[in-house]
């Protein structure tokens, strides 16, 4: 097989088991939903994960990014036995610190829920330290599977390790649904399981790929230091997104019962459509803008990330719209049920809206990083993300008081537009060809066409309301009817207004519908056989 039908093949796989999780996820979302609502127990159990997450979170990405190139290089020069010995000496210096970690971590379960959420009422914190102690174990297989991941990869096996978020999720769930007996501990032993389970699943294909599974305690490989090397930045950029959690965590502590958990389930409703975008960005524009930055080519460079950047408009400002004209249905069709009761939808809806301005932001946000990491400058975005999460954290502290969960997540979304302006502000300035003028022009045109459709949605969803009027069927029909007019609303703007992206890629989609009709009209009927 050639490479680049490998590396298609393996992109497909990767899409498919991501785009399975993300949905997965969002499923786990809805039970937990069902079975806690926005409660107290619901607040424990995301401010215990809060911890896990955070480490992972700047752990999984360094080691992935650590163990893909430097295996490459090991076995390009010949040396993929060297490279096994160097990843087990650092997979077994891993396992040893992220040990010691777990053990002085689960008697100071306490102290370090009260870090993060100092606010807490002291039954939900107590029972949040019960719950971290449970799931703080869970970070040693993480990231040990995470390392797995890379190492995987760098052998080009992509299925088993994409697979692996997939089956925590199956894990979770299934105890979610326990927890209707067994209660919200129940969460969180699945969710131990399931990052035990994810790893576990990797482990015949590294034996295959040649992993010697022995502890190796050779500190001194000229290797570890290199590997080590490149992990400390990376960890220090991830590390400052998730200041942004942090920050939320500890300052919705201090607000009404169930704030944490509205929030949670906004974030997720606005995570879906940005964790699809971003994961087909990243898989088809990345590479691009790394081969015109490495050839020197800045007219290639500013059309593949321009034209990122429209799309990612495209989709992203309409998104964010319709989420906010049709948050009430939106959230009452996937979580109103069990015990997530009226006043949990109200907090629920409330944060979406506020999330739901900054979703652009988001979705860019990435964009314009692999722009400056494509020009191999991962300076520029730390920079940035320090003036950004400094900025949440004003915002925060300035809007909590009168917007109380609201205002944390408005402030996300000021931020995060904040990040995306000064990012492009100095692209611009950096590649040449990269113009300002089409971007606003084509973002101005996008938000218009946007606005209008939200307003279709939203008269139509006042029209139908009364006329679609019962339970979770007629609803969803009357959430897709919205969908509908306000699509058609969007389109017509956006052809009227002549916008290029729109254009180009609505001609895609028409020669494909053509091409498929074409295909069908060609066959010949069993009747004419």
């Amino acid at each position: 097989m050639s490479r680049s039908n490998t590396i298609a093949r393996a992109t497909a796989v990767i899409a498919v088991f991501t785009l399975l999780s993300k949905i997965l996820g969002f499923v786990r979302e809805m039970a937990l939903a069902y079975v806690f609502g926005a409660s107290a127990a619901t607040d424990a159990y995301l401010v215990a994960y809060t911890v896990p997450n955070v480490i992972f979170a700047v752990l999984g990405g360094a080691l992935t990014v650590t163990a893909v190139p430097l295996f490459a290089s090991y076995a390009s020069a010949g040396k993929r036995e060297e490279a096994w010995r160097l990843f087990a000496v650092f997979s077994t210096l891993l396992g040893l610190v992220l040990l010691v970690v777990v053990l002085a971590g689960v008697p100071l379960a306490r102290q370090i829920v009260w870090l993060v959420a100092p606010g807490l009422p002291e039954g939900t914190a107590r029972l949040a330290a019960a719950l971290l102690a449970v799931m703080l174990p869970g970070v040693l297989f993480l990231s040990l599977g995470n390392l797995f991941y890379g190492l995987l990869n760098a052998n080009s096996i992509f299925g088993p390790p994409a697979l692996g978020p997939v089956v925590t999720n199956v894990f979770i769930i299934a105890f979610i649904l326990a927890g209707l007996k067994f209660g919200i501990v129940a969460v969180a032993v699945g969710t131990l399981l399931g990052n035990i389970a994810a790893m576990v699943l990797q482990l015949p294909y590294l034996r295959r790929a040649g992993f010697p599974f022995r502890p190796a305690l050779e500190f001194y490989h000229p290797g570890l230091k290199q590997a080590l090397g490149l992990m400390f930045p990376v960890m220090i950029g991830t590390g400052i997104g998730q200041v942004y959690l942090i920050i939320d965590r500890v300052l919705a502590s201090g607000l009404p019962e169930g704030s944490i958990s509205a929030l949670n389930y906004a974030s997720k409703l606005i995570l879906l459509p940005q964790g699809v975008i971003v994961m087909a960005l990243s898989t088809a524009i990345f590479p691009a803008l790394s081969n015109k930055a490495a050839s020197g080519d800045d007219t290639g460079f500013s059309h593949t990330l321009l034209r990122a950047v429209k799309t990612v408009l495209l989709v992203a400002l309409p998104a964010g719209v319709g989420l906010a004209a049709l948050r009430e249905p939106v959230v009452r069709l996937l979580f109103m049920r069990g015990a997530f009761d009226e006043n949990d939808l109200a907090m629920t809806v409330f944060a979406l809206l506020c999330f739901s301005l900054g979703l652009a932001g988001q979705c860019l946000g990435p964009v314009f990083t692999r722009g400056f990491y494509a020009l191999q400058d991962t300076a520029t975005p730390v920079k940035v993300g320090v003036a950004t999460v400094t900025l949440n954290l004003a915002l925060s502290l300035v809007l909590i008081r009168p917007l109380a969960h609201g205002g944390l997540a408005l402030a996300n979304s000021l931020a995060a537009i904040f990040n995306v302006a000064v990012l492009f502000y100095l692209l611009v300035r950096r590649v040449a060809g990269l113009g300002a003028r089409s971007v606003l022009f084509f973002a101005a045109g996008t938000a218009m066409a946007s606005f209008l459709a939200g307003g279709a949605a939203a008269l139509a969803d006042g029209f139908l309301a009364g006329v679609l009027a019962g339970g979770t069927a007629a609803l969803a029909l009357r959430l897709v009817m919205d969908a509908l007019a306000g699509l058609l609303v969007f389109a017509g703007t956006c052809r009227f207004l002549r916008l290029d992206e729109y254009l180009y890629l609505e001609g895609i989609l028409r020669r494909a519908f053509q091409r498929g009709m074409s295909f069908i009209r060609a066959r010949p009927s069993y009747r004419s056989r």
